[in-house]
């Protein structure tokens, strides 16, 4: 009995272990879509940008659109798109700012998350995994966006 118990507490903490994985993965995924999108957008027009340049940079919703990053979904891409372009990302993208130029830690989002393309890497591996982390967007960020358009 005791055993059986001890298996349930450990699935459960694995289990959120891994939700909670998984929701940054997908946030670090699409903080770095932005940034690719935006360096493409920036190479079309002759100007090769890095990613520090690009991350700052802000575009249209019609130059997002037409730098779609190649692995990306194309029915997910305009949603991607225009919430880019909200001025709820706008907001969170702001305070975010704020909360890292305030931070006494000047490494702080260094050493310990997986590189971007071993993340694509390992979304190859697992073909499914994209439509879980898929969903995972869409219940954290497009429900809340829709729902507030309801209201």
């Amino acid at each position: 009995m005791k055993e059986d118990e001890d298996a349930v507490l450990v699935k459960e903490e694995a289990d959120r272990v891994l939700e909670n994985y998984c929701r940054r993965k997908v946030k670090d995924i699409l903080y770095q879509l932005r940034v690719d999108a935006v360096k493409m957008y920036y190479d079309k027009q002759g100007e090769v940008i890095d990613d520090t340049l690009a991350r700052p940079r802000e575009l249209e919703y019609e130059q997002y659109l037409d730098n779609r990053v190649e692995w990306c979904n194309e029915e997910a891409w305009p949603q991607l798109c225009r919430y880019w372009c909200s001025q709820t990302f706008k907001k969170k993208r702001k305070i975010g700012q704020e909360s890292r130029l305030k931070s006494a830690d000047i490494a702080q989002n260094h050493g310990g998350s997986r590189p971007f393309v071993e993340t694509q890497q390992f979304l190859v591996c697992f073909p499914y995994l994209h439509v879980v982390l898929f969903c995972m967007f869409i219940f954290a960020v497009i429900e809340p966006i829709y729902m507030h358009i309801l209201d």
